[in-house]
């Protein structure tokens, strides 16, 4: 699943892109996905002019000249393509924006656990109310997190993962992360002290930023709408690097299932 730099790097190539355009047509070929397609989308965006285009967590908004939003979320294999032309219809092409200048967006997933709705803007506040805090912004602090994680008895690498509580954070980016603050994944968050929080902070701050810097992680399904991959993962520190040597201390990077996902860690570099 796309996390929060590869959704922001699609998000700025699309403002590049779409900003000031206009949409001409939308095409629902199937409009099944995790979320049904919002059956008058047609009607709420046709015509319409992209005025900016955002995100919030790992969802990607258009804000439209008339007052309606679009918003994406790609889901575990999801892909907006950009073609400067109309181009026939692939296997999986779930959505087709037509714009002005001929160009489209077509949204393709094959596993159709993403999401495309329309909404109005005033209702924004309400789609998003059960995101949590996003962390490139200045009210993401050493301070703030300690006091998030003050009762919680979870791991600290399962509340990376809560959008509930983060958003944008996914496995790799929470294994890259707690590597960089030297913190143990399965640490319970409330013991964390407040010198671990300031350095997980800075350490998630540092990683999502090189991350988009890089274009994201391009591992199985993720590509920018261009096409061309992202390139962060020649950068992993953990991640997927099970059996090679630490490049801090050169022990063995362990890989072990927490809560269904694969955790990697160096249990000297990040010892409780």
């Amino acid at each position: 699943m796309p996390e929060l730099p590869e959704v922001e790097t699609i998000c700025r190539f699309l403002h590049a892109k779409l900003l000031k355009k206009k949409i001409i047509d939308i095409k629902v070929n199937q409009a099944n996905l995790r979320m049904p397609i919002t059956q008058n989308i047609n009607e709420m965006i046709k015509s319409g002019v992209v005025t900016n285009i955002r995100r919030r967590g790992k969802y990607i908004i258009w804000e439209m000249s008339n007052s309606a939003l679009v918003i994406i979320h790609l889901g575990m294999s999801g892909k907006l393509l950009y073609f400067d032309r109309q181009t026939p219809i692939s296997k999986h092409d779930h959505v087709i924006f037509l714009l002005e200048d001929s160009s489209s967006i077509i949204y393709n997933d094959p596993r159709r656990f993403g999401l495309v709705v329309a909404i109005n803007s005033k209702e924004e506040g309400k789609f998003f109310q059960h995101l949590g805090i996003e962390p490139l912004t200045d009210g993401f602090s050493g301070s703030t997190l300690k006091q998030v994680l003050t009762d919680k008895t979870a791991s600290i690498k399962s509340i990376l993962m809560n959008s509930k509580i983060i958003v944008g954070i996914g496995n790799i980016y929470a294994a890259e992360n707690l590597f960089l603050a030297g913190i143990s994944p399965f640490k319970l968050a409330k013991d964390l002290s407040q010198e671990e929080c300031d350095k997980l902070v800075i350490a998630v701050k540092n990683t999502l930023t090189c991350a988009i810097n890089a274009g994201g992680s391009t591992l199985k399904d993720y590509a920018k709408p261009s096409g061309s991959p992202g390139y962060f993962q020649h950068h992993f520190k953990v991640y997927g690097r099970a059996g090679k040597p630490c490049i801090i201390c050169h022990n063995t990077i362990l890989s072990v299932r927490q809560s269904g996902r694969s955790t990697f860690y160096c249990s000297k570099c990040q010892n409780f």
